[in-house]
C-alpha cells in the first residue's frame, strides 16, 4: 500500500494526468450522473424544436477520438448560461448558452466543446486527483476498482449530478479540450473560427462595472485571450472552409427556442439569501480570481485582500470591520528562512495568527479536511468563533492553499443557525476560484 500512495504522490506532484477509472466506469458515472441532473432539470423533449440540435450533435461525434460512446444531446430550459458533459457521452446545453450563438458553427463550437471533454474522460480525471488529495488510502484500497463506487463516493462527501465536482475542469483541460474541439468542428465542416467568436462573447459578459459572469465560466476556465495554441490551430485548419453562416434551419431553431415558455418556477418564500455567484473579483494584479453573489458588497482591506459580504454581513467594532455573514480573503506571508513550509504547517501558523487576533476562535478537533483548491492541495478548517455582537456562536471555515511564498486563505463566516443556508454559496466561492 506504502508503494501505491507514493506512486499517487508521484503523479500528483509532477502533473501528470491520471485517471483510475475504467471507460466502463465513465458510463456507469455518467448515467447515474445524468440520471440525479434529470430530476432538478428542465429539459427541452420536442423534438420539432430539438431535432436539428440532434443533428449538430451526431454529426461531431462521430469524429471524435472516441465515438463508440453513445452520447446523447439534451437542451436545458433554463436562462442560465452553461453547460455539462457527463463521463460517458450526456451533454446538457442550458438554452441560455444556446442562444448566443449567431450561427450553425457557433452551435457546434459549443456541442463539440462538451464533447471534446467527454472524449478526453476529463470528469473522471478530475474525480481521479480530487480521490488523491480526499482519499489516498481509499484509492490504495482499490476503490475505483469496486463495484459500490456510488455508495464509497457518497461517504467522501462527492456528489453527482449537476453539483458534481468532476465537472469543474482545470485550464489544461480546457486547453486540450478547445483544441479537439476546434479539430472536431473541422472534420465536420464546420468553420473552427467559429469556436473564436463564441468564446469573445461569453468573455464580453464578464467586463464592465456591472460584469455577471456565467457558470460556463466557473465550471470552464478560459484566459482572457483565446490560447496562441488555439488560434494558431484555428489558422491552420481555417484555410477550406466557408465562413459561419445562419442557415435557415439555424434561424427556425433559434425561434422556436425564443418562443418556447420558460417553465414556471416553484413558489417560494422569498428570501435575500443568494443562490449562485454570478461576479467576479479579480486582483488588482491578476493573481487570483473568485466569484461571489450578486448583490455582495466588496472592501478591500489590504493590497491582495478583501471582505465580500451582504450588506448587513459588516459591522465596525474597535478590531476593525467584524464579519458576521460572508468571506475574508488575502495573501498570508509564510517566507521562512532556508526552508520552505508545507501546507500544513503553513495552515497551522494562519491559524495561530487568526487567533492571536481573536481569542473565541475555538478549532473544532479533527474537523480539518482536505481538499481542492483551484485544481491544487488545500484543506478546509472548522472554528466556532463567539459573535461579538450576541451570546450566539458563528461557523467559520478557513480555506487554506500554498501559492508561490505565500498562503492564499479565504475566512467563510455565518451564525451557526443559518450556516446551513449559506454553506452552499460558500462552497461555490471556493470552487469558482482560480490562482494564476
Amino acid at each position: 500500500m506504502a508503494k501505491v500512495l507514493l506512486g499517487v504522490l508521484f503523479l500528483l506532484t509532477n502533473g501528470r494526468s491520471i485517471n483510475f477509472f475504467s471507460l466502463k466506469q465513465d458510463v456507469e458515472i455518467g448515467s447515474e450522473s445524468a440520471k440525479e441532473a434529470e430530476q432538478s432539470l428542465s429539459l427541452v423533449r420536442d423534438l420539432n424544436i430539438a431535432g436539428y440540435f440532434l443533428t449538430i450533435g451526431q454529426r461531431l461525434s462521430q469524429n471524435s477520438t472516441l465515438p463508440a460512446l453513445r452520447y446523447h444531446f439534451r437542451i436545458v430550459n433554463s436562462r442560465e448560461v452553461n453547460s455539462l458533459g457527463f463521463p460517458g457521452g450526456g451533454v446538457y446545453i442550458y438554452r441560455g448558452l444556446l442562444q448566443i450563438a449567431s450561427n450553425d458553427d457557433e452551435l457546434a463550437a459549443i456541442l463539440a466543446h462538451e464533447i471534446a471533454h467527454i472524449a478526453s474522460r476529463h470528469g473522471t480525471a478530475q474525480l481521479s486527483r480530487q480521490l488523491i488529495v480526499q482519499a489516498p488510502i481509499a484509492i490504495a484500497a482499490g476503490l475505483p476498482a469496486t463495484e459500490a463506487w456510488k455508495e464509497q463516493l457518497g461517504k467522501l462527501g462527492i456528489s453527482l449530478g449537476i453539483d458534481a465536482p468532476f465537472l469543474r475542469y482545470s485550464r489544461d483541460q480546457e486547453l486540450e479540450a478547445n483544441l479537439l474541439a476546434v479539430r472536431l468542428m473541422a472534420d465536420a465542416r464546420f468553420d473552427p473560427d467559429a469556436f473564436r467568436t463564441l468564446l469573445e462573447k461569453v468573455s464580453e459578459m464578464q467586463t464592465g462595472e456591472a460584469a455577471r459572469a456565467p457558470n460556463f465560466v466557473f465550471d470552464h476556465p478560459q484566459s482572457e485571450t483565446i490560447a496562441p495554441e488555439i488560434a494558431e490551430e484555428i489558422e491552420r485548419l481555417n484555410t477550406s472552409f466557408r465562413h459561419a453562416r445562419a442557415s435557415g434551419e439555424f434561424r427556425a431553431f433559434q425561434t422556436s427556442l425564443e418562443r418556447l415558455p420558460y417553465p414556471i418556477p416553484k413558489t417560494a418564500v422569498a428570501d435575500t439569501r443568494p443562490d449562485s455567484v454570478s461576479k467576479i473579483f479579480t486582483h488588482p494584479q491578476d493573481f487570483y480570481r473568485l466569484g461571489y453573489p450578486d448583490g455582495w458588497q466588496v472592501t478591500r482591506t489590504s493590497p491582495n485582500g478583501a471582505i465580500i459580504a451582504p450588506t448587513d454581513g459588516v459591522h465596525p467594532s474597535r478590531n476593525g470591520d467584524d464579519v458576521t455573514h460572508g468571506v475574508m480573503f488575502d495573501l498570508f506571508d509564510i517566507a521562512v528562512p532556508d526552508r520552505s513550509l508545507t501546507l500544513e504547517q503553513a495552515t497551522n501558523r494562519l491559524i495561530v495568527f487568526l487567533r492571536q487576533r481573536n481569542q473565541s476562535l475555538r478549532v473544532v478537533p479533527g474537523a480539518q479536511t482536505q481538499m481542492l483548491v483551484s485544481d491544487e492541495s488545500g484543506i478546509r478548517t472548522v472554528i466556532i468563533k463567539k459573535a461579538n455582537s450576541s451570546n450566539s456562536s458563528e461557523v467559520v471555515w478557513v480555506v487554506t492553499r500554498l501559492y508561490y511564498q505565500s498562503l492564499f486563505y479565504m475566512v467563510f463566516v455565518a451564525p451557526e443557525d443559518e450556516f446551513a443556508t449559506y454553506q452552499p454559496i460558500f462552497e461555490q466561492m471556493i470552487r469558482s476560484v482560480r490562482l494564476r
